[in-house]
């Protein structure tokens, strides 16, 4: 009976290709379809229970299926949040330039040190979630809750702003 690490290769090079194409279909970005297969496979060897080969395949699809949805609504939260920033700015008739300066004060000045980084690092520098965990050291959960906070204070602070 092989050992699990080469059980986990075996089932890796059977399913990536599959795994990939789902994810890149539901994603549309070649990038974020191989982090999201590599998140599967990360969090399937950190597991301990092993996978019934029978159900292996359609509870990888369905694991990688998720992982997409999950990076979807993220999006969403994200481009929602930039909306009503921007137009917030429209509305209370702001310069572009003004508003950015001073979206950009707000996050020097009024957020958490790690907040902050991890906001400018998300939106100005355009890293993933997965490079700047990676880049600081802590989890991907940690990263959207830094980025989540951030993005809600923001909102709040400039959504209630008179104009």
């Amino acid at each position: 009976m092989p050992d699990r690490e080469q059980q986990f290769k075996e089932l890796f090079l059977s399913e990536y290709n599959r795994m990939y194409k789902a994810a890149n279909i539901l994603l549309g970005d070649d990038d974020e379809a191989k982090d999201a297969v590599q998140d599967v496979f990360a969090k399937l060897w950190a597991g301990t229970s092993p996978l019934r080969e029978e159900s292996q395949r359609t509870f990888l699809l369905t694991c990688v299926r998720n992982r997409c949805l999950n990076i979807i609504a993220q999006r969403k939260t994200e481009q929602k949040a930039l909306l009503l920033l921007t137009s917030e700015a429209i509305d209370s008739g702001t310069h572009d330039e003004e508003m950015i300066q001073t979206i950009e004060d707000y996050i020097d000045e009024r957020l958490t040190p790690q907040t902050s980084r991890i906001i400018k690092m998300h939106f100005d520098e355009e890293q993933s979630y997965k490079e700047i965990s990676s880049s600081l050291g802590i989890s991907l959960s940690a990263v959207n809750k830094h980025i989540v906070q951030g993005l809600r204070k923001l909102r709040s602070t400039f959504k209630n702003r008179e104009a």
